[in-house]
């Protein structure tokens, strides 16, 4: 896709483009196995990330919900449940930065950039039903959307997708340094893809996964949709969204899943495991 997009970028955005492409890198998206180019590593990712979201912070910060607020307090909980389902999903056994670096063949995902990630998740008081994430394992939710959200399991479908963007890195794409990328199938298809991966991670952190579809149906009906959105929207129609996650073969895995880590939490509960918590040790 990217040669592609090399030859309809119009000048003068052409010859920024060919430097993008000369210095970025090929990675695989973890879970979809998407092939895609990045323009930094890693760790360039989360020192720009961390400079990027502490600006942002400032700028922003009288709209900033207290660590102490019952809004905040309940995101922050349903979102660490969710990092530690990234985690349970991509282990620590995949490529790093020095394996690219020494010109290694990359065969797998990249989930090494998920390592050293400085997860921060923030609620901002704001009346629109709006959620992202950005570089280095950062996301916001705001108000307008905690409105509509009424269950964890809803909670945890908007925090998953955004939490699927950082893994797969949807921000460092050399795509997004095309003019009107947001307009573009590129930007509705990564909606797509971290729809996908966000129902994997929330199933593994424990909620059920068939929220989900059941909840991008609801969000339509709240702030409107139409099919066009699947060919001119910055996201494809929510009734797109929906279907897609409504597969058999996608919802059957994602339960499998679901279905292992409430096993797991099950045999954490067991007697057993309280005797190795009372004597200092963690079992799960």
């Amino acid at each position: 896709p990217w040669k592609v997009a090399a030859a309809v970028v119009v000048p003068p955005y052409a010859a920024k483009f060919s430097i993008f492409a000369a210095i970025s890198q090929q990675e695989t998206v973890p879970y979809t196995n998407r092939a895609h180019r990045v323009l930094l590593t890693s760790s360039e990712e989360c020192e720009f990330g961390d400079e990027n979201f502490n600006y942002w912070k400032t700028k922003n910060g009288k709209d900033i919900l207290g660590p102490s607020d019952p809004r905040t307090v309940l995101v922050r909980r349903i979102a660490s449940d969710i990092i530690h389902g990234v985690r349970r999903l991509f282990p620590n056994n995949s490529v790093h930065d020095d394996d690219v670096k020494q010109g290694k063949m990359v065969v797998r995902p990249q989930t090494g950039h998920l390592n050293d990630l400085n997860w921060e998740v923030i609620v901002v008081d704001d009346d629109q039903v709006k959620a992202f994430s950005s570089m280095g394992g950062k996301i916001v939710i705001h108000t307008g959307y905690l409105k509509h959200l009424k269950t964890d399991a809803e909670i945890a479908t908007v925090i998953g997708h955004e939490a699927a963007h950082v893994v797969a890195r949807n921000s460092m794409e050399l795509l997004r340094s095309i003019p009107f990328y947001e307009l573009m199938p590129f930007s509705r298809r990564a909606e797509l893809e971290a729809d996908h991966i966000g129902l994997m991670i929330m199933a593994a952190a424990g909620f059920d996964p068939r929220v989900a579809p059941e909840f991008r149906k609801k969000i339509e009906e709240i702030i409107g949709d139409t099919k066009l959105m699947d060919y001119i929207g910055t996201h494809p129609s929510f009734e797109t969204r929906s279907r897609m996650l409504s597969q058999k073969e996608v919802m059957e895995e994602a339960l499998e899943l679901y279905k292992q880590e409430r096993m797991r939490r099950e045999k954490c509960q067991s007697v057993s495991s309280l005797w190795w918590n009372v004597l200092g040790y963690r079992s799960c």
